[in-house]
């Protein structure tokens, strides 16, 4: 087993370019390794991750017309569907260990995870509506795959949270514990049931059911990717994103 942890407190594990190319790194690193049986993604200090960083996004500067310049716009949503690809790469059960908010596209790397756990106090937040923008990191397509298309509506246009009980009720994880003691013991016990496995009947079955499962995952990025850079550049986003790093400070 191999873990790959979030480790971002200070901002909610809210993610910038160094912590995603790390994860991606990690991610391309244990693609190849025949000793991995199963990789965790976790996130340290209270939360999975609250997506973006999106002070981060707002001091890397604007366009000539005080919008997001468009090659930077297309740069950022590029980041965010390599990162989930790489995990998609992995060959093995990766699983998503979340405790507290998985938002944004924090909440797009725990759905494109094989196994999610989460504890009570646990939610999931596609927010993107909220600011302007839409989901992206494949949630378009992970979301709908795995509640259906009425639910995954309702997160993505309502932008509400989703408790971790009403997401194990929507079949969106795997099974919900009580607390962060609880969530390690679960995820040790499946991976120490998944280091028994043949290797190679866990990447062959894995594979067989994301032929069926995530068959539109590329579509989908390819949808966001076109959106998302749109609506980075657009004023109503350049207004919630001022307001929102305006209160930050």
């Amino acid at each position: 087993m191999a873990r790959i942890e979030i480790h971002r407190p200070h901002r909610m594990n809210a993610l910038n370019g160094a912590a995603s190319a790390g994860i991606m790194a990690a991610c391309n690193e244990l693609s190849d390794r025949d000793d991995v049986r199963a990789v965790v993604i976790d996130g340290m200090g209270g939360n999975f991750s609250t997506g973006a960083d999106v002070v981060d996004v707002f001091q890397g500067g604007q366009g000539s017309g005080g919008g997001m310049d468009p090659t930077r716009a297309r740069g950022i949503i590029s980041g965010g569907s390599e990162l989930v690809r790489a995990v998609r790469r992995v060959g093995v059960p990766v699983i998503a260990a979340v405790d507290g908010a998985a938002a944004g596209v924090g909440a797009s790397l725990a759905f494109v995870a094989d196994l999610i756990y989460a504890t009570e106090r646990s939610y999931f937040l596609l927010p993107f509506v909220n600011i302007g923008l839409m989901p992206d990191g494949g949630a378009t397509m992970s979301v709908a795959a795995s509640i259906g298309r009425a639910r995954a509506n309702a997160m993505a246009l309502l932008g509400e949270k989703l408790p971790a009980a009403e997401a194990f009720d929507a079949g969106l994880v795997t099974k919900v514990v009580a607390d962060r003691t609880a969530l390690d013991a679960v995820v040790e016990q499946v991976t120490d049931k998944l280091a028994q496995s043949s290797p190679s009947a866990l990447r062959i079955t894995k594979a067989a059911l994301d032929a069926h499962t995530m068959s539109d995952f590329e579509a989908a990025l390819g949808h966001e990717l076109d959106g998302q850079t749109e609506l980075l550049q657009s004023a109503e986003f350049q207004a919630a994103i001022a307001a929102f790093v305006g209160a930050k400070r």
